[in-house]
């Protein structure tokens, strides 16, 4: 059901998705100290926009729904992402996401977003040591698919 290599039979992902995903990775800085792992890579680095055909799919981190070419997970775990965003990120246009991994990078103490509750089909969201701050959103009650929540090892309110 899904992967993240490039294959014939696999549909490309549509234009806007690799535009979102642009978008997302330009609201950032890439920096090797936003991460505490040793073995951190800025893999969204190589994400580059060939225009017309670029197929997200085949990017590093990104993982597509085989049969829609819907972008479905990003593992962005320990990827050397250091800044914040708002709930209007880009990021929040992916609305087919199941799994969402920012663990391990440097979100600057920024507040978690409420912006996370337009990801209806978010089964798993891990925000592990990243640097969030604030209260957990009561909107996350919203995600009634989310079975996976970590959002340990940061400075939140209760």
């Amino acid at each position: 059901m899904v992967t993240n290599s490039s294959s014939s039979m696999q549909p490309l992902c549509d234009n806007k998705q690799s535009s979102v995903l642009l978008q997302f990775k330009q609201s950032f800085l890439i920096d090797q100290h936003a991460s505490d792992d040793p073995s951190a890579s800025p893999k969204v680095a190589a994400w580059k926009c060939e225009c017309e055909g670029s197929d997200c799919c085949s990017w590093d981190v990104v993982e597509c729904d085989r049969d829609t070419g819907h972008v479905i997970g990003l593992n962005l775990g320990s990827t050397c992402l250091y800044g914040s965003t708002n709930s209007r990120s880009a990021l929040f246009h992916l609305v087919h996401l199941h799994g969402l991994d920012l663990s391990d990078n440097d979100f600057s103490y920024f507040k978690i977003l409420s912006g996370v509750v337009q990801l209806l089909s978010l089964r798993s969201l891990n925000h592990l040591s990243s640097r969030f701050s604030g209260q957990i959103p009561l909107e996350l009650l919203v995600l009634s698919k989310l079975v996976v929540l970590d959002l340990s090892q940061n400075p939140l309110k209760r």
